[in-house]
């Protein structure tokens, strides 16, 4: 049991700096490229979503449907967010990613894991090796748990309840 303690406390080391170190850089590049946290993360439901309308973010942010419209007109404004007339109820607007949101994703998919390059450019051959064969192990263990995810997937989808 000790092994185990030793693990898990090192396990949970290891997620809190990886949490840290990405979510200091998603912010940062939120913030470099002039939009809020809650913008990034309406961009995020957007793609994985695919399309969907002002409600459907206000719902997964939690905020009124007032501020979700409000977020959205700045978005479509700067360029990152494409707004049409929904086909299926033209009362309701569709909002889809532009080119600008989908780079803006892209980058900073890159720019939460840009420290990850640092970390793995200090390690030696057999360090690396070492860390591959871990990584693997756990990566397939908890493919095993089912908690892998899509990555294109709204990642708090379903799990934000009021």
């Amino acid at each position: 049991m000790p092994e185990n303690d030793e693990l898990r406390a090192l396990m949970s080391a290891w997620i809190r700096m990886v949490m840290r170190n990405s979510m200091k850089s998603m912010i940062r590049y939120t913030k470099d490229n002039g939009l809020s946290m809650s913008q990034t993360a309406a961009l995020f439901k957007i793609r994985g979503e695919g399309a969907c309308g002002v409600n459907d973010i206000g719902e997964d942010l939690q905020i009124s449907s007032a501020a979700a419209s409000q977020m959205m007109d700045k978005l479509v404004q700067l360029g990152f967010v494409h707004r049409s007339e929904n086909p299926e109820d033209r009362r309701g607007k569709r909002l889809m990613l532009a080119d600008k949101g989908s780079a803006f994703l892209h980058g900073s998919g890159n720019a939460r894991i840009q420290w990850v390059d640092d970390l793995v450019d200090s390690l030696t051959l057999e360090e690396r090796d070492s860390a591959a064969a871990a990584i693997s192990l756990l990566v397939g263990k908890a493919k095993a748990l089912g908690l892998d995810f899509d990555p294109h997937q709204c990642p708090w989808k379903g799990t934000i309840k009021s």
